[in-house]
């Protein structure tokens, strides 16, 4: 058993977006993503891993092919690998947001005999 607080392990930063991994299995990982005001990930997939956006403080928009979906505090979303991801954080205050990927992204490197 491993418990992670992670709304205690980094700050936001006005300067960069902060992305820190809070725990990692053999088949997922999570990570938790704080984005200041005004903040945008850069769009991106995740290979064939499946993410799943559990919305922790704040409010944000997804940018997605169907127009804007607006975000907020106890949402959860769900983007197969090949969808692009496209947020920003369109509050006054941080954003934080725990991402789930099954399997595990990157992938780990495979085991060498």
């Amino acid at each position: 058993m491993e418990l992670v607080r992670p709304t205690k392990i980094a700050d936001y930063d006005t300067n960069r977006i902060v992305a820190v991994e809070v725990l990692a299995g053999t088949h997922a990982n999570v990570r938790m993503i704080r984005l200041s005001p005004g903040q945008a990930l850069p769009p991106h997939t995740h290979g064939a891993s499946d993410l799943f956006l559990h919305v922790v403080e704040g409010a944000g928009e997804l940018d997605t092919d169907n127009g804007l979906v607006a975000v907020a505090v106890g949402d959860l979303v769900k983007y197969r690998g090949d969808e692009e991801l496209r947020i920003a954080n369109t509050g006054g205050t941080g954003l934080t947001l725990l991402a789930f990927l099954a399997p595990s992204f990157p992938p780990a490197p495979a085991a060498t005999p």
